[in-house]
């Protein structure tokens, strides 16, 4: 079945708008809600006077319309009477400075009285409304991993004890950190401090740390919500739309994503214009992050009608969106939001409704995909796909490539996404996995950037190959070990034996200037192209837009292709066979139009059969009944070759050897 819908914010509008609102979803084939978020003190507006007698009134019209409920559990933000009873709650910034709590996400969700109030409030929702007819998932909070950790006396304390746990010794904590450097040792674990203060940072090994243990405390949050739910409400569902890719907090979700949640959810944000290939990218890729190898389609819990001051995408582009996210295994599709925002932190973020609470044309775009996802029920839809290839993806990569701008000038999410886009051209399903916890087998492995490489990941790696997989390694990757120490050993690290080669030097094409002010002089950044590397593979000459690649010397590997302009021609993508399978070593970072004709070449050998052939820009996928959908990301038309007659469902039309598709219109060949 597939849903499409609304948040709603029952609280923002009087009681005698409610009914005129549901019956506005009703007409519009609305069959689901996401309610309840972003509210606590709706429900406890003083502690322990609980008012649930207004949202009993909500739910049951939700149920009278035929509508199920999405049910927030909303713990973010606290309300304010929490920050006054206890302000060692409230966010403590890098210098020290307690922040009073003037916008949302700003609770430091792992001190103790924070998760007792939490805790408790989110006990008394599930019990009030876990048998309801109208409900059908509890939501775990919303955009955990956004907001900011905080830097409070409080939360080094609870570094200092996840230390003592993780290395037992403050002889193994002296080790992993190189204490010895710079008269940095430690004499006992509380000589521990956080290792940023104002804007400067500590050294890479505690940084790291730090955003590990952040990430530790957001996990074991949210995955307490989990188990009361289940314990509560062993009949509802849980998902949550967090924010674990956020650059500036976020959290490693792969690694417990399995026990938390059995409804992956997202907030689903491309933006207002299609046009941003990196946004629309980013918003499929991280819906197939949160998927993981989960065998559960994605609910769209918030998705974009809007922006700050931003009325909406251009026509036809929402509904676009709505299609693109079936094809990448969306189930739901939840509007954010009904109605513009009047006031408040998202004042001018447009909904489907104006301000007034008049539908405009967005409200009519929205009610005509609802009806159409009826024509889809039994076409496949949500996908299930097997994927045959995974893409690795390290939170930890993302954090130490981020603390150290100097030597990882390619951004770590730039690489995730420019091999992602290798398989969206070739319209290909992946799986995004965490390489210490891969469960599924795969054809190929794409390993982008992975800067952090510990035993467990590369015996994963290893283990792959020798078991017959084909693994894609990019540049950055295996530079340090997990402690973000650089290796001391042949790189890439722990795995030189597998790819058969030495990385040794690298290069930068362009002028370099560091972050850092080495010799007191301030360095002036010239952007120069100082070289243009070519790349020969396959016949063809490649020329990628990069600012870095690796020397690279051969051992028991031999050189798939090589640079025809550099000094050393040394080679840019070497292969070895180790056990059954193969790894292969690009020597440039990811990038979509190298890695795009590299795959080409491995599909036959490999039996990957590529998606159906379309112009870039429109995305298409062969459906279990032997149909194929297809979306027209761009505002232009497309013609589209196909192999026989075809009608559509969408539009009734007929084709014979061409399909014609409109720009941001969609689809499905039957």
């Amino acid at each position: 079945m597939l849903f499409a819908g609304t948040n709603y914010h029952p609280h923002d509008w009087p009681p005698e708008r409610w009914r005129r609102d549901i019956e506005l979803m009703r007409e519009a084939s609305f069959n689901i809600v996401r309610l309840g978020h972003l509210c606590w003190d709706s429900y406890e507006p003083s502690e322990g006077n609980f008012t649930f007698d207004w949202f009993d009134e909500v739910m049951d019209l939700f149920h009278e319309a035929g509508i199920k409920v999405v049910l927030d559990i909303a713990t973010r933000p606290a309300p304010t009477w929490l920050h006054k009873k206890y302000p060692g709650i409230s966010l403590t910034d890098s210098n020290g400075n307690r922040m009073e709590a003037q916008s949302r996400y700003m609770d430091d969700i792992g001190h103790p009285a924070f998760q007792e109030y939490a805790l408790r409030f989110a006990e008394k929702l599930v019990r009030r409304y876990r048998n309801h007819p109208a409900l059908y998932a509890f939501g775990l909070c919303n955009e955990l991993g956004s907001g900011a950790p905080s830097y409070s006396n409080a939360a080094r304390e609870r570094f200092v004890d996840w230390l003592a746990t993780k290395y037992e010794t403050i002889e193994n904590l002296n080790a992993a950190w190189t204490t010895q450097r710079w008269s940095r040792k430690l004499n006992s674990f509380q000589d521990v401090v956080l290792p940023i203060s104002g804007h400067i940072q500590g050294a890479p090994e505690r940084v790291l740390d730090m955003w590990r243990f952040y990430s530790d405390e957001t996990l074991a949050y949210m995955h307490s919500l989990s188990i009361l739910v289940k314990k509560l409400a062993p009949g509802a569902r849980e998902t949550t739309n967090h924010w674990s890719e956020n650059p500036g907090y976020g959290f490693d979700y792969l690694k417990q994503y399995r026990d938390i949640v059995d409804l992956p959810g997202i907030g689903f944000y491309p933006g207002t214009n299609p046009e941003d290939r990196r946004a629309l990218t980013a918003a499929c890729f991280f819906m197939d992050h949160r998927t993981g190898e989960l065998d559960e389609p994605i609910w769209c819990l918030e998705f974009q009608t809007g922006d700050f001051g931003g009325y909406g995408s251009p026509r036809k582009a929402m509904r676009m969106y709505a299609y693109l996210s079936l094809i990448h295994r969306s189930q739901a599709v939840c509007a954010w939001t009904w109605r513009s925002m009047l006031g408040g932190e998202e004042q001018y973020i447009f909904g489907l409704l104006d301000h007034d609470g008049i539908p405009g044309w967005k409200y009519d775009e929205f009610k005509q995909f609802s009806e159409e996802f009826k024509l889809l029920q039994d076409r496949g839809f949500p996908r299930k796909p097997q994927p045959e290839i995974a893409i690795a993806y390290s939170y930890e990569s993302l954090k130490v490539m981020a603390g150290n701008r100097s030597f990882y000038k390619t951004d770590y999410t730039h690489q995730v996404l420019q091999a992602y886009e290798a398989l969206v051209r070739a319209n290909l399903d992946c799986n995004i996995v965490n390489l210490r916890d891969m469960r599924k087998d795969y054809k190929i492995l794409i390993v982008p950037g992975h800067a952090v490489m510990d035993k467990a990941s590369a015996a994963a790696i290893r283990s792959y190959v020798e078991n017959g997989g084909t693994v894609i390694m990019t540049a950055y990757s295996a530079k340090v070990n997990e402690h973000n120490q650089v290796f001391d050993t042949t790189l890439p690290g722990e795995l030189s034996d597998v790819f058969g080669i030495r990385c040794g030097a690298f290069m930068r094409t362009r002028s370099h200037t560091p972050v850092e002010n080495a010799g007191g002089l301030e360095k002036a950044e010239l952007r120069l192209e100082r070289e243009r590397p070519a790349i020969l593979l396959g016949g063809n000459e490649h020329v990628p837009e990069i600012d870095y690649y690796e020397i690279l010397e051969t051992r028991t590997a031999k050189a798939m292709a090589s640079f025809t302009n550099t000094l050393e021609l040394s080679p840019a993508v070497t292969r070895k066979i180790y056990g059954k399978g193969e790894a292969i070593y690009v020597a440039i970072p990811a990038d979509t139009s190298f890695l795009s004709s590299l795959l080409e070449q491995l599909y036959p050998k490999l039996g990957v059969n590529p998606g159906p052939t379309t112009p870039l820009g429109v995305v298409a996928r062969k459906l279990e009944d032997d149909s194929t959908i297809y979306v027209n990301t761009t505002g232009t038309d497309q013609t589209i070759q196909i192999n026989k007659p075809a009608k559509g469902l969408l539009t009734g039309r007929h084709y014979e050897q061409v399909m014609v598709l409109s720009g941001y219109e969609a689809e499905l060949l039957i």
